[in-house]
């Protein structure tokens, strides 16, 4: 009795005895396969990954990941020690009195758990790689810049959103006092640094603005503006947030709170949150200008160019000349029209020097544009004109829907020197089709006028096709669109006196129609 006593319940002995009993295969096989190797070598350090995750989130992701690869490798030793002393106490069960049919089946659970333990740690070798580097302290996103634009009223925050991000903004604002915009190009970082960064632009009172992209966390910085916007041409991207480290299948429910905690905090609505939420790490959603507004994550529209990048960017005249050749439009300038695009770069050039916004340069751009093209519209291939006409009746239709005003100040302008100033304000009421329909109409002016193309007709000829394509107007019509008060008088009938004038010409047959065009277009 007393032997069988000492082989079912060893002596007690030290602590540190535990360990090597359950080495040796000392302890029963149910206490060390449930609780040695189940609970205590395997669960136990899985949890462990997890709870550390959340414990050091407002840490720097180096020292979390750093845990985590500790708990990690402690997990793979202590998984050892159990596996093996869980297969000797199976090889001493039925010694012990125990069935075999356990000894087989708790070796069987053993030998499937090692295999899924190096085929996970096959597919997680990736992982783990990148987790080392992170505890080395690599960022998840490029380095960060800052640039204060030369009219001191706005920072540009570029790279990615790394540890101490909000500390270098920080630095940079104690220096420049004068700064109030925010500029954030950034696809993203780690998620604290996206709201420390939003904290400091908080305690500041600035405003935020992205000219290219805001996505991933750097969108926890933009929403702590006082004023936000964006350049049209530019995109705000959501995902869920999400955790670097531990079990992708624990985290999953984790990231997903997290998610709906931080957006919610910031004032989103919960179906735009379910929408971040809902659209994987690896991916984007970015949502549309009206769905920004509605959702408060823009407070205003903003037309574009609102800095003075440009004038940073460009310190030299040489250098402004380069910056607008990389636009279609203006290097098709340069190309046919030099001395134009000299003066225009010139007269672009005065404005950078008085650090004026990206949106007053470029607007002395488009205004010498316009006036090349109307001077240059006499002298256009047929094809151009044609362009160039339906264009034209296109944007009255689509006008006289919104603003019979702004439909007649399209058709006649107020100064006809500067026409292009004068078709601004119409066109910006516009869809966005039909600044792209311009600029490839103006392209393609640019390239194909020829003096050769110029028309020469009899006063005659001019005065029969003119009667032709007025014939289909009322006399009403005729005297309202011969007489700048009447127009200035009543928009309304103006614009579809115009309309069913251009119309008219359109309507005319091929030849006439042609001459017509040449005749029309000739008098600007």
């Amino acid at each position: 009795m007393s032997q069988a006593v000492t082989r079912t319940s060893p002596p007690a002995g030290p602590p540190a005895n535990f360990f090597r009993r359950h080495w040796r295969g000392d302890y029963s096989l149910g206490r060390s396969y449930w609780l040695h190797t189940v609970l205590l070598s395997s669960l136990l350090p899985a949890f462990s990954i997890s709870a550390l995750a959340r414990l050091t989130n407002d840490m720097p992701a180096r020292y979390g990941v750093a845990g985590v690869l500790g708990i990690a490798a402690f997990s793979y030793i202590a998984w050892t020690w159990g596996v093996c002393g869980c297969w000797r106490s199976a090889g001493k069960h039925v010694a012990r009195g125990g069935r075999r049919w356990a000894e087989v089946a708790v070796k069987f659970l053993i030998v499937c758990g090692a295999i899924s333990v190096v085929s996970s740690t096959l597919r997680a070798s990736h992982s783990l790689r990148e987790q080392f580097d992170i505890a080395r302290g690599k960022q998840l996103g490029p380095p960060v810049v800052y640039q204060v634009r030369v009219d001191g009223k706005s920072i540009l925050l570029q790279g990615g959103m790394n540890d101490g991000a909000a500390e270098g903004l920080e630095r940079m604002l104690q220096g420049t006092p004068t700064v109030t915009t925010v500029v954030l190009y950034s696809a993203g970082g780690w998620v604290r640094e996206g709201k420390l960064v939003g904290d400091v632009i908080r305690r500041h009172g600035l405003n935020t603005y992205v000219e290219q992209e805001c996505s991933s966390s750097c969108t926890l910085a933009f929403m702590a503006g006082r004023d936000r916007a964006m350049d049209p041409r530019a995109h705000i991207g959501f995902h869920t947030l999400y955790t670097v480290s531990g079990d992708d299948r624990i985290n999953k429910g984790f990231d997903r709170k997290l998610t709906f905690d931080t957006y919610g905090k910031l004032g989103l609505p919960r179906d735009f949150i379910e929408h971040i939420a809902d659209t994987a790490p690896s991916q984007s959603w970015y949502p549309e200008l009206g769905q920004l507004l509605q959702a408060g994550v823009l407070t205003r529209l903003a037309p574009g160019g609102e800095t003075a990048q440009l004038a940073t960017i460009a310190t030299s005249r040489d250098i402004l000349e380069e910056e607008f050749k990389k636009g279609a439009l203006f290097d098709i300038m340069a190309r046919f029209h030099p001395q134009d695009f000299a003066r225009m770069v010139d007269l672009a050039w005065a404005r950078v020097q008085a650090h004026a916004s990206d949106a007053d340069i470029l607007a002395v751009g488009r205004e010498q544009v316009g006036i090349l093209s109307r001077r240059l519209l006499p002298i256009a291939s047929d094809e151009s004109l044609a362009e160039f006409q339906q264009l034209l009746l296109d944007q009255a239709v689509a006008l006289r829907g919104i603003s019979a005003a702004a439909c007649t100040e399209l058709i006649y302008p107020r100064s006809r020197v500067d026409a292009a100033a004068g078709r601004e304000a119409p066109q910006a009421v516009l869809p966005q089709e039909f600044a792209n329909r311009e600029m490839a109409m103006t392209q393609h002016l640019l390239r194909d006028a020829d003096p050769a193309n110029a028309g020469r007709f009899t006063l005659a000829e001019r005065t029969r096709v003119i009667r032709k394509a007025l014939a289909p107007l009322t006399q009403d019509q005729l005297r309202l669109l011969s007489s700048a008060e009447r127009r200035q008088a009543d928009p309304e009938a103006t614009c579809d006196a115009s309309i069913a004038y251009l119309r008219a010409v359109n309507q005319l047959p091929p030849d006439e129609r042609r001459t017509a065009l040449r005749v029309l277009y000739s008098r600007h």
